[in-house]
């Protein structure tokens, strides 16, 4: 395994490689686990439909009354997961695991291009009135990541 600790604008050169991997891969999957934690410390895990930008940040919607949602409004460390497996070969298990916060994105050109990207991946909800119309009604989130760590199976086992 491999991890890096991101620094938003100030990614060191050695970093360059797993950030193009972890961007390679967020590219294949179209879904994450993220993880949160309620008042009382217990974990919660909801999957998430995202898309991606170049430093790595996740796009997703969601209501702002989920309870992944409610706890990130009061404890914004969260953390990410990405898988890839092909169910013939262990050997090609790949994924990441991320440590970052999320919030609720509140630029309008920013959930502008957020959304023109999802709906471009999700091109179902796209061709969906109903879907895009309960999609826009949603909140826009960003996970923006402070620490990555990418798993690729390909390389051995547990790397």
């Amino acid at each position: 395994m491999t991890s890096l600790t991101i620094r938003p604008n100030d990614m060191p050169d050695e970093s360059i490689d797993i950030l193009q991997e972890a961007a390679t891969l967020l590219a294949e999957c179209r879904t994450a686990s993220l993880a949160t934690v309620d008042d009382d410390g217990r974990p919660h895990a909801a999957n998430i439909q995202y898309v991606h930008d170049e430093r790595l940040r996740l796009y997703f919607v969601s209501s702002e009354d989920a309870a992944h949602s409610q706890h990130a409004a009061a404890r914004p460390d969260v953390a990410v997961t990405v898988y890839h497996y092909e169910d013939a070969e262990p050997g090609t298990i790949r994924g990441l695991q991320i440590h970052g916060r999320l919030t609720a994105v509140t630029d309008e050109r920013e959930q502008d291009t957020a959304l023109t990207q999802y709906l471009s991946k999700f091109s179902f909800i796209a061709d969906s009135h109903k879907l895009r119309g309960a999609v826009e009604r949603q909140t826009l989130y960003c996970f923006t990541p402070s620490w990555v760590r990418l798993i690729d199976n390909r390389r051995g086992f547990g790397w």
